[in-house]
């Protein structure tokens, strides 16, 4: 009802608004160190750089706490805490050039450039409103709901703060003040937050109020007219009984942190000496506490691992200047790290890109990320050092957002990359000279087949034509020079085909075929021969079709290569298998024989190029066969395995795609 009628009567509302200002004796004593602790607190958790506690007279507004900000005295025309005491809750100016009410106000344009306001009022428990805890940025951001309550709170603390010395010195000490203090005080001693008690000078209880009773867990008629030490014997000779002792001997205020272990709690104790007893004010900040004691453990992990960590770690603030970097940093941008802490960040040094292009202060990375509000990963750079050194770097940086889209700091993590990009460049310089020598070897070998096969034909012409005229008792002769001489045709153009596989001159020519087709097709072309040798030739090959997305003529070059080595090394009697079957993916081929085996120290070279391994018998061959196998099947994505015994038979697989194998593909290319 009183607040209603105030309302209706402006003039009389403030005088007495002020009335109630000059009784809390405020601005000429004020609690400045509580106040203090409350602005610290209240920078700390908005991550603001300005706090203050305000309170409003007649023409000023008076700053008696203040973070981030020398202001004692400002006209009250102008202030923001002004505008923030004609509402009950938290005024929030999220950008001040863009409100009508503060676009213009000199605090705006000019010093400290005010663009984010908040302000929670400092109700008394009349309700007048003598001024503000308010914070403050010289960026626009917002508040949410849940900080607008964490600044009402802290408001409280204000408010109760002075509510507590304000009355602390009005109590009386005796037993019989909880009956003779006035209505007026018990209600405010009951209405405050913290938990009260006062004791006389025998240490009696003279009041408990109903936070205490909640704290202590003990009602008040449990506690009125019993001693301290009595009900509490777990504080005698603790920090509680030594701090309390000082206070009424040295007659004066004592304010400390303990934790008592009965009630497993942590409290916050003031305790106000006055004639013939003690008051004394507590709060549970047990979460406080714990929540303090979680973020330093936090800190401490986050220091550790920025330490160790083998990248370089930096902040930098959104005005370019470098906040924090870790030693790594230092090391690799050539800088002691309490100069680099501070230097803005064009000043660490020159960079470029890849090319040697020395980049302006608009296309560092930094800008970037700043503007755009992203992320950026692996860039790399060239970093010149003030000492000349360069070096390689990788860069990653993610900007740390306030409010909506303000980037407020950018966190790099940086690595030394140039021993890696040397390697890579020597490597790339050695693949371009392996396929400069691969295209010369190309090149030589064909002028070289070219030029063999000229009288190689020639010359098998000749002992075709000697075989018909020649007499009887010539023939072997001539045989053997018309098989040396095809045989030898036949290394060349393996050779050939070899090399233009090695050098990337052959590209498959993928089409639709029936493997199933192709596969039975093989084996009646060498069933003939199988017979002629005494050895069983079979195929295991589904009737179904066997569609794949293949080159038909590396797939015949594949099987031929594989038979007719199987027929070769496998002896009168043996037998022979050709398989092919299939899944969703994978097409395999199998060529399993009873032949002699391969040694097993043999096996990791077997699909080198003119590798041969001895073999009891003679068999011809000139090593790149299997070479030439290997390489068609990676060719078309694929991969070959074998497995032998020696003395009892050897088994080549073949595996292909059905569809696609690009990937597989292009690292067979580059290999």
């Amino acid at each position: 009802m009183e607040a209603i009628v105030a309302a209706s009567r402006p003039h009389e509302s403030e005088a007495l608004r002020l009335s109630t200002l000059e009784q809390y004796d405020i601005l000429d004593a004020p609690p400045t160190e509580a106040f203090n602790r409350i602005t610290r607190l209240a920078t700390r958790l908005f991550d603001v750089p300005i706090a203050m506690v305000n309170f409003i007279d007649q023409e000023h507004q008076w700053c008696l706490s203040s973070q981030g900000i020398a202001l004692e005295r400002t006209a009250r025309e102008v202030s923001f805490c002004d505008r923030a005491i004609e509402q009950e809750d938290v005024m929030v100016v999220p950008d001040a050039r863009e409100d009508e009410r503060f676009a213009d106000n000199p605090l705006v344009t000019g010093e400290p450039h005010i663009r984010f306001y908040a302000g929670a009022p400092l109700t008394a428990p009349n309700g007048y409103r003598l001024g503000t805890l308010c914070v403050i940025d010289d960026a626009p951001r917002t508040l949410s709901e849940e900080d607008q309550s964490t600044l009402t709170d802290l408001a409280g603390v204000v408010m109760d703060e002075l509510t507590l010395r304000h009355y602390a010195s009005g109590l009386d000490a005796s037993r019989r003040a909880h009956q003779e203090a006035s209505e007026q005080q018990r209600r405010i001693l009951e209405s405050i937050t913290d938990a009260f008690v006062a004791i006389d000078e025998d240490w009696t209880f003279t009041y408990v109020n109903a936070q205490a009773e909640t704290l202590l867990e003990r009602s008040r008629e449990e506690l009125l007219g019993r001693t301290v030490w009595d009900e509490f014997p777990e504080a005698v000779g603790s920090t509680f009984q030594e701090k309390y002792e000082a206070a009424i001997e040295d007659d004066t205020t004592v304010e400390f942190l303990e934790y008592y272990p009965p009630l497993d709690r942590w409290l916050e104790v003031k305790a106000f000496p006055f004639e013939g007893g003690l008051s004394v004010y507590f709060d549970d900040v047990t979460d406080r506490v714990e929540a303090r004691e979680n973020l330093r453990r936090e800190r401490a992990l986050v220091d550790a691992v920025m330490d160790t960590s083998v990248a370089a770690i930096a902040v930098v603030d959104s005005d370019g200047q470098v906040a924090f970097a870790n030693e790594r940093a230092g090391e690799i941008l050539g800088l002691e790290v309490d100069d680099l802490t501070g230097m803005t960040y064009l000043d660490t040094g020159t960079l470029a890109d890849l090319d040697g292009n020395e980049l302006s202060p608009e296309e560092w990375p930094f800008q970037e990320v700043l503007e755009r509000g992203a992320s950026i990963s692996g860039r790399r750079y060239v970093f010149e050092r003030h000492d000349g050194t360069v070096r390689y770097l990788s860069v990653n940086a993610a900007p740390l957002q306030s409010g909506q889209d303000d980037v407020r700091q950018v966190v790099f993590s940086i690595d030394d990359i140039t021993e890696q990009v040397q390697h890579e460049r020597e490597l790339k310089a050695a693949k371009e000279e392996a396929e400069r020598a691969n295209r010369l070897k190309a090149s030589f070998l064909t002028n070289v087949t070219h030029d063999l096969r000229t009288p190689l034909s020639s010359i098998i012409g000749s002992a075709e034509l000697l075989a018909k005229e020649a007499p009887d008792e010539c023939q072997p002769s001539i045989d053997r020079i018309e098989r040396s001489s095809r045989r030898l045709l036949n290394t060349i153009d393996s050779v050939l085909d070899l090399s233009k596989l090695e050098t990337g001159m052959v590209e498959p020519a993928l089409e639709s075929i029936d493997l199933a087709d192709e596969v039975l097709g093989t084996a009646e072309i060498f069933q003939p021969q199988a017979a002629e040798q005494d050895i069983t030739l079979e195929a295991d090959v589904s009737e179904e079709p066997m569609p794949a997305e293949l080159d038909s003529t590396m797939v015949h070059r594949i099987l031929d290569n594989l038979l007719s080595n199987a027929l070769k090394f496998t002896e009168a009697g043996g037998s022979v298998w050709l398989r092919a079957h299939a899944t969703t993916d994978t097409a395999t081929i199998e060529v399993e024989d009873t032949g002699v085996g391969i040694d097993e120290d043999f096996l990791p070279d077997l699909f080198e190029s003119f590798a041969r391994e001895d073999v009891a018998g003679g068999h011809e061959g000139n090593g790149v066969g299997l070479a030439i196998t290997k390489r068609l099947t990676e060719l078309m994505g694929g991969r070959i395995e074998v497995k032998s015994e020696k003395g009892e038979g050897t088994t080549f697989t073949v595996r292909l795609p059905r569809e696609g194998g690009a990937e597989e593909r292009a690292e067979a290319t580059e290999r």
